[in-house]
């Protein structure tokens, strides 16, 4: 288990250093979220974090209802978390106080380190050193911040996040607070279920890959997802993904693959990431699943996270129409997917739809209802040949979402091959997500989702056949 990474994770009493009173302030913002799980939710603490919250701040004695401690000296009882929101030439003072004072774990959220070139870089390595003097395990400094779920409805929200993802089984480790706060947002409005978010600034102390053995042993964690720009030790993080990747599926969005992006990432990062050629290498470990876009890494972790690994590539389309289908064949495709001719067996069911095309991609027209869809899809999902299945739906008078999804809702739960839809214009009603579908925007993010579902399959069924002794390996 890696050293210290508990408290981050369970605290009992939570500090913050640069408590502020006013609601501009990050430490206000931190300490709202600490007392309700989210600003919006004010004033039920319900939802906020349990254990001792202490703000504090020499010039107030009450924030939010809070007495307020004035010095970090004169903090009494122990202080598992520290939260600085504190301008950073102030931090490596305030940190070594609180290891002092027994702090475990610290968040440092200033920014700035990597903007003031030498001065940044000394700030940096007094970081490094009181983490190391005191045993403090510190995150960040230049990120946003933890979220995480505790027992029952209690959340634990050190951070500067807007809002609260929906619950589900996905835990994020982010090198930029942008990106997370980018998902957390869109979380809520796909219906991303996340149960941990983790981001690491510029990385002074804890690494991406004692976070991953960390979050590795939640057993509510199904699928991990990593944004990454930059590691500390290349070699270590290879080792470490594989061993976390065969237990659970991860999937990496790695920022400044390009010249520009990596100027890019040095330019906000300063002189103390270290981007070199062995990334590329440690984050080619196998069972990763790496992506390039935002656009592949959200349906990547959404399907992951919500259906079977695929048995193998081969895709079957079915679509109410000729145009999104032909999109969606070119998105499949494009993924390293395969769009295969049905079987003469597939052909003959699907003809009973009369009318109805009986290629792939299936094209059920815009005047299909429910009846005909689920035909199609019932068709498809028993078709030997289909490994899994894209629907794909466009607004359509006689093609009713609502009706679509009660009829889904019992198919759904007796089909074993993935599924995944693209509601292409209303994906935002949720419509088939109530039916347990996936459901996206578009016919390229679906594919997305399909590619992260086809490569999980492919490094199970290796991994199968590694264990294996060689005379039944040699069957399959």
């Amino acid at each position: 288990m890696p050293r210290g990474l508990k408290a981050l994770f369970t605290p009992r009493a939570v500090a913050v250093i640069g408590a502020s009173r006013s609601p501009g302030k990050v430490g206000h913002a931190v300490l709202r979220n600490l007392l309700y799980g989210c600003g919006e939710r004010a004033p039920d603490r319900s939802w906020g974090f349990p254990g001792q919250i202490v703000p504090v701040n020499p010039h107030a004695e009450e924030i939010l209802g809070l007495p307020v401690t004035p010095y970090i000296e004169k903090l009494s009882g122990p202080i598992d978390l520290a939260v600085l929101a504190i301008p950073a030439p102030q931090v490596p003072e305030a940190l070594d106080a609180v290891g002092r004072r027994g702090a475990q774990a610290a968040i440092v959220l200033a920014a700035g380190t990597a903007q003031l070139g030498q001065e940044g870089r000394r700030l940096e390595e007094q970081l490094v050193s009181v983490a190391r003097n005191t045993g403090t395990r510190v995150i960040g400094p230049n990120c946003t911040g933890l979220f995480t779920r505790l027992e029952g409805e209690h959340l634990l929200s050190a951070s500067f996040f807007s809002q609260v993802p929906p619950p589900g089984p996905i835990a994020l480790i982010a090198q930029s607070g942008a990106i997370a706060q980018a998902l957390l947002h869109a979380a809520a409005d796909h219906d991303l279920g996340l149960r941990h978010i983790v981001t690491l600034g510029e990385k002074v102390d804890v690494q991406d890959a004692e976070l991953l053995r960390y979050l590795a042993r939640d057993p509510e964690v199904k699928v991990i997802g990593l944004h990454v720009e930059s590691l500390d030790d290349p070699r270590g993080f290879h080792a470490t993904a594989r061993e976390v990747s065969a237990r659970k599926p991860l999937v990496v969005l790695h920022g400044g693959r390009t010249a520009a992006g990596l100027r890019a990432a040095r330019g906000y990062e300063g002189l103390f990431g270290t981007c070199d050629a062995s990334l590329e290498g440690a984050l080619g470990a196998a069972g990763v699943h790496q992506v390039a876009t935002l656009g592949e890494f959200m349906p990547a972790l959404q399907a992951l996270s919500e259906q079977p690994a695929a048995a193998g590539r081969r895709v079957a389309i079915v679509s109410n129409g000729g145009g999104t289908a032909v999109l969606a064949a070119d998105a499949v495709s494009s993924a390293g997917l395969d769009v295969v001719p049905f079987r003469r067996d597939t052909i003959e069911r699907l003809a009973e739809l009369r009318g109805r095309d009986t290629r792939n991609p299936l094209d059920l027209r815009g005047d299909a209802n429910a009846e005909q869809v689920l035909a199609a899809l019932d068709a498809v999902a028993e078709a030997d040949e289909v490994d899994a299945i894209l629907l794909v739906l466009t607004a359509q008078a006689t093609t009713d979402p609502r009706e679509l999804a009660e009829a889904l809702l019992p198919w759904h739960r007796t089909c074993d091959k993935p599924i995944l839809a693209a509601s292409v214009g209303f994906a935002s009603e949720r419509f088939l997500a109530r039916a347990g579908i996936p459901e996206l925007g578009l016919p390229e993010e679906a594919a997305a989702g399909l590619a992260a579902l086809a490569a999980r399959g492919a490094f199970e069924r290796r991994a199968i056949r590694r264990r294996l002794p060689e005379s039944t390996a040699s069957s399959w």
